[in-house]
């Protein structure tokens, strides 16, 4: 009794699922890290997070674009899911009547697939791209020798002589 309850709450209660980087298994998924990350379009747990937090990551990547213009600009990338379709193109006109997924043909019947596909092409389509919005720092041409301070604060303190250092308590005594 106490099995079957353990399986009908299994089945009723969604868990939910943490998701992490596939570069650095570390870290969970954060729109601060995906949206600079050169592999967004490729990841497989970012698709996962990217279809509950749409939304979140949206209002992230135009925020940071809203207070930074001079240093970020957008750059949009297009991430391919794998998904069966079915495109309904009527032969006379050339347009695109209807886009059916692939399981609703197979449910119907043969009088509705023959009438579906009289003087119409059906073409299968196998992905569907969603748009993805990155964050990428502006770049800019460098006109002239670029001088950092560390550098000039390092001549600075080897030009000036060094003073013995001063002998420790903690050693043996040397004996006169």
């Amino acid at each position: 009794m106490t099995r079957l309850c353990f399986i009908l709450q299994s089945i009723l209660v969604k868990k939910s699922r943490i998701l992490h980087c596939e570069i650095k298994r570390h870290r969970q998924i954060a729109p601060e890290l995906c949206a600079v990350c050169p592999r967004v379009s490729k990841c497989k747990a970012f698709r996962f997070w990217y279809q509950t937090h749409q939304r979140q990551y949206l209002e992230f990547v135009m925020d940071i674009v809203q207070k930074f213009p001079e240093k970020y600009q957008l750059e949009v990338e297009f991430m391919a899911e794998k998904q069966h379709f079915v495109q309904i193109v009527d032969m006379t006109s050339g347009k695109i009547e209807r886009i059916v997924n692939l399981k609703e043909i197979d449910a119907m019947s043969a009088e509705d697939k023959l009438a579906l596909s009289k003087n119409k092409n059906l073409f299968i389509v196998t992905h569907r791209l969603q748009p993805i919005v990155k964050v990428e720092m502006k770049k800019s041409i460098i006109q002239g020798p670029i001088q950092f301070e560390a550098e000039s604060s390092a001549k600075e303190a080897e030009s000036k002589p060094e003073a013995e250092p001063k002998s420790s308590a903690k050693g043996r005594r040397k004996k006169a």
